[in-house]
């Protein structure tokens, strides 16, 4: 959070210099949205990225891809997730998606909000996230047997 504070604080000085030093960035629900749906909405499209991440980059391929160590489309998978969840969640809560980026737009508005709110609410989809990972992927959990 540390690294996300001193960004947006670097952004407020670029973003102020800038042709569009005008447009404000908060972090709170859009129009007549609640901070409890924007929140939903940001654990769950946080939940989607967070599990696809987990999924694809850290897990073992299957025995019939063990041609190649790697798998290869996880950057698509990873990317179209954060498009996806910032154009659905973007229209109610902003679309921050990640606590870092939460409190990086706080920091550059000068004014937590409901940063820590959100963030609380991000964490919380990354955590189902890994819980979800370890009832669905069980053999990547599995201790192999010293040879």
């Amino acid at each position: 959070c540390l690294a996300g504070t001193v960004a947006g604080l670097l952004c407020t000085i670029f973003h102020d210099a800038g042709p569009k030093s005008k447009v404000e960035f908060h972090v709170r629900p859009v129009a007549d949205f609640s901070a409890a749906s924007a929140g939903t909405v940001e654990m769950f499209f946080t939940f989607v990225l967070a599990y696809v991440v987990l999924a694809v980059a850290t897990t073992r391929p299957p025995a019939s891809q063990l041609t190649t160590r790697h798998s290869f489309p996880f950057a698509l998978a990873i990317g179209s997730c954060v498009t996806a969840g910032g154009l659905a969640a973007g229209a109610i809560s902003g679309g921050a998606l990640n606590p870092a980026v939460a409190i990086g737009l706080a920091a550059q508005d000068l004014s937590m909000g409901l940063s820590p709110a959100f963030a609380c609410w991000q964490l919380a989809g990354g955590v189902l996230a890994s819980v979800a990972l370890r009832a669905t992927h069980p053999l990547e959990f599995q201790v192999e047997a010293v040879k």
